[in-house]
């Protein structure tokens, strides 16, 4: 994945960031940098790389202009040990930056509070955070960008998260799956139009007499979105119910640009009647945690 910036602009002048640190979240594939610059916080994301030599490049570069780094994420520890013996470092709880992170995205964007929320961070894999008057980690899933990319790899040897979304985009996962409304006749009302819309087996219609050559990995790309997607959907409903909460925040780096999984994630909340909120530049909140706590 190339590096991308961006900029989001602090609408109220006051809000007290320093310009002097600088917040990094480094995940297992995704590196997230937040900064103050003027009046704006400047944003970038990249690949996190076995050497974080871009990342070192940057802070080397910088190092007169960051007076504190704030560090977050599960592979931030080595980076963290490296500047504190130069710089002031502080390593932070990434559940707690992320949280914190959204919080500022979603005032910044509504003019109100991030309401309590059960928060699922689809990265990687897929941790899932209860916010109300604290924030508690509560379960998560191995399956999301982890498992992703790892399938698309060892089925088409595709390495750019961005192509195979792109192919993604083109499939019909339904060609594949079986839908439930293939399985109930059109007349049969005991199966309501929206249950009707979800999946009755994933690569159900893939029997002994299908023809493999006809197979589009589009259409299988596809429908490895709608399997992760689904299950961690519901998980993440089922969660809601157990902690009597309406709202689930759906963010991390699975959903940049894929709108086949946020389509998915919004039609299982409309059947458990939960709301789902998709904050905007989500994916750096827990850069932007790290530099605001």
């Amino acid at each position: 994945m190339k590096q991308f910036e961006l900029k989001v602009r602090l609408e109220h002048p006051e809000i007290n960031i320093s310009s002097d640190i600088v917040g990094i979240d480094i995940g297992q594939s995704l590196t997230k940098v937040a900064y103050r610059k003027e009046n704006e916080i400047a944003l970038s994301i990249s690949q996190t790389g076995s050497d974080f030599r871009e990342l070192i490049e940057f802070l080397d570069f910088n190092k007169k202009k960051f007076k504190v780094i704030n560090f977050t994420g599960g592979k931030a520890f080595s980076l963290y040990k490296r500047y504190s013996n130069e710089t002031k470092t502080n390593l932070i709880n990434e559940f707690e930056a992320n949280i914190e992170g959204l919080e500022f995205l979603y005032k910044h964007s509504k003019n109100r509070p991030l309401p309590a929320s059960i928060v699922v961070t689809i990265g990687t894999g897929t941790s899932i955070v209860l916010k109300s008057d604290n924030v508690e980690h509560i379960g998560g899933s191995a399956m999301g960008g982890g498992l992703f990319m790892g399938l698309i790899k060892l089925l088409f040897n595709i390495n750019d998260y961005f192509d195979a979304i792109d192919l993604a985009r083109k499939g019909n996962r339904f060609n594949i799956d079986l839908k439930v409304a293939d399985i109930y006749d059109i007349e049969d009302t005991r199966v309501d139009k929206l249950f009707r819309e979800f999946t009755a087996a994933s690569l159900g219609k893939i029997k002994k007499d299908f023809d493999i050559k006809s197979l589009k990995k589009e259409d299988l790309i596809n429908s490895l979105i709608g399997i992760i997607g689904e299950n961690i959907g519901t998980i993440a409903t089922l969660m809601a119910d157990n902690y009597n909460v309406k709202n689930i925040v759906f963010c991390g780096g699975f959903l940049i640009g894929n709108k086949t999984v946020k389509q998915i994630l919004s039609l299982l909340c409309k059947l458990k009647r939960k709301k789902p909120i998709f904050i905007e530049n989500s994916e750096y909140s827990g850069a932007i945690g790290a530099l605001i706590l």
